[in-house]
Order: structure tokens, then sequence, then C-alpha cells
């Protein structure tokens, strides 16, 4: 469903480069579901943006359900993005039009297609009705909760009825308990329409909502912890490292810990040796140093 080769994107800002994504190489099966995680700045929407045709690679090559996204005129790039994919963003104000209701949110996409009047009524108040909305069919995103503006937000995204879906932090705004509510619904539209779906967070429990979670760091895709006991906080709030980490750290005679603005790092450190330790009473080595002088050493 998705392929990409040797993707790279460099933003110049500034008179600068910005190297957001080294050379990515991905790929999706149809019907599949897959989160990439992330620290904020990883290139995460970078990529999801690439993919789905708001932005073009520096170099590389990208094709969705058969099409090369680079080969598209603008007329084609533009049917794409109505047709062939639906987005879904954390932010409400990108989603929706504030001024409309959540009917009308829903049947816009519809009536940039084409589709004639009595289909775009029947299909915006299906979807409503399959998340649970159609009762505040009439009311606009300001007088919705963040839940159900993104289950709008779902409803708009699939109203032209695309193969993929691309959510960018879909439950980012959202409490725990609603952003479970979410991506229980997401599954089931999945389901229903048969969607592949591709997903980019930073909350590892979200991700775990996926089929294949991959991870991404500055700009280069890592691996797939989709099995792999990811570190959560317990009770105590005590950190379980995941297997690999345990044992890699196991032999370690001391483990230094640096924080870092995108998290903790744990590196393994080596016990100094009798001869690198001086006796209590022992003073400081002395060091000769060199001057360099005009032709002449001191």
């Amino acid at each position: 469903m998705i392929t990409c080769r040797r993707v790279v994107k460099v933003y110049r800002v500034g008179g600068h480069e910005l190297v957001a994504l080294r050379g990515i190489d991905f790929e999706m099966r149809r019907g599949e579901m897959v989160a990439i995680v992330g620290p904020s700045g990883a290139g995460k929407s970078s990529l999801l943006n690439l993919i789905g045709a708001l932005d073009t690679p520096t170099a590389g090559a990208v094709s969705v359900d058969g099409l090369n996204l680079l080969g598209l005129t603008r007329r084609q790039l533009a049917d794409y993005r109505l047709r062939r994919v639906g987005f879904i963003w954390q932010r409400v104000t990108k989603n929706l039009l504030g001024q409309r209701t959540a009917l009308h949110n829903v049947t816009l996409p519809l009536l940039l297609a084409g589709v004639s009047p009595r289909e775009r009524d029947r299909r915006a108040r299906t979807l409503l009705d399959q998340i649970g909305l159609s009762e505040h069919q009439h009311k606009r995103p300001g007088e919705l909760s963040g839940g159900q503006a993104q289950r709008v937000a779902l409803a708009v995204a699939l109203a032209n009825q695309p193969p993929l879906l691309l959510a960018d932090e879909p439950t980012g705004a959202l409490d725990r308990s609603t952003s479970a509510q979410i991506m229980a619904l997401m599954a089931e539209l999945r389901r229903q329409h048969g969607l592949t779906v591709l997903m980019v967070t930073h909350d590892l429990e979200i991700a775990e909502h996926a089929d294949r979670v991959l991870t991404l760091r500055d700009g280069a895709l890592g691996q797939d912890v989709t099995d792999d006991d990811t570190p959560l906080l317990d009770d105590g709030g005590r950190v379980r490292l995941p297997e690999t980490a345990r044992d890699y750290l196991s032999s370690a005679a001391r483990i230094a810990l640096e924080i870092r603005p995108d998290g903790v790092l744990l590196r393994p450190e080596a016990a100094p040796s009798d001869d690198d330790a001086l006796p209590a009473d022992a003073p400081p080595p002395k060091r000769r140093f060199s001057l360099l002088r005009r032709g002449r050493s001191a």
C-alpha cells in the first residue's frame, strides 16, 4: 500500500539546512495499521506530510496504492488528497471549520468531490451515526467536547471513502479515557471501511493499538518494537526496562544516567581499575607543560 525508498527531506531555514528525514525506507501492507513513535522533532509529521502529498521529498521516492506521488500533476495530487487519503490531526482547528456544523463539516469534502446533494446528506448522516453523534449533527465544533470533535474529524476524513487514513497525534489533546475511546472507534471504522491506517504519536500506550510499531529518531527509522516489553512505570513509580536493555546493562559495573530533553540515557561504564585510583594522601601528579615562543621553547 505504501512504499518509501531512500526518502530524504531537508528544510532551509534562515540560510541553514535542517535535515528532517535521512534516507527513509518503509513499507506498509494494505489493511495494516502501523504506528510510528518518537519524540517531538524526530521527523514523524514530515514523513506523514510526504505520504499525504502535502509536501514533496528532497530526494527519494514515495508511492501509495500504486501511484508514484512524484509523478503526479498538481491537479492529480489535489484529487489524491481529496479522494484517496483521509487526514486527522491533533488540533480541532486543523480538522474542522469552526463556523460549520458537524453535518456541514462532513458534507464539505463530499461537495468538493462533486457528490450529489442527496448522496452527500445520506453519507454524512450515516457517518455521524457510526461515530455516535447523530444527535449533535447541528452543533459547531466549539459546542462539542474534545472527544466529540475528534469523532467528527474522523467522519470528515472518511467522507470520500479513502483507502488510507493518516493520523498525526490524533489523541494528543485528549485525556486517557477519551483517547482510549477514540482509538477503539478508529479500530471499528478501520474494520468497517477496510482502511489502511498510518499513525504517528509520542504516546507508547496509544501506539499499542497498532499491528506494528516502529521508532523514528533524528530523521531515521529505528527498530520494530511491536513485541518489545516497552518500558513503563509501575505503581511504585519505577521504570521497567525492556529485556534487551536489562541484558545489556546487567554486566556493567556502573551505569551512568544522563537526562536529555527527549528522554533518559542509560550508559554502561566499566569500574575504575586499581591503577587508576590514587592513595588518599597522595598529591596530584605533576604535569609538564611546554610553552612555545618565537623560535624556542621553555
